[in-house]
């Protein structure tokens, strides 16, 4: 019996994943920003706003790599 052939994204859709990831993960850190924020907790609201920060950035990075791999030489 011979497995089943296994499916590799490519880069660029492991790219679009992680993006979509990371944009769940900063729906989420923006309800807990809102949450401090009203409740005047500033050492919480400094802490989740340094952490959205990062997603951020770590999406907008993803995004650059990206972007790479759509204008790479042999693309298109």
């Amino acid at each position: 019996m011979s497995a089943a052939p296994i499916a590799i994204p490519s880069a660029a859709a492991q790219c679009r994943q992680h993006i979509a990831e990371l944009a769940g993960v900063i729906g989420a850190n923006a309800e807990i920003v809102v949450r401090y924020a009203e409740l005047g907790d500033d050492v919480g609201l400094e802490y989740q706003l340094r952490r959205l920060i990062l997603h951020v950035r770590a999406a907008t990075a993803t995004f650059k790599d990206l972007a790479g791999l759509e204008h790479a030489p042999g693309r298109g």
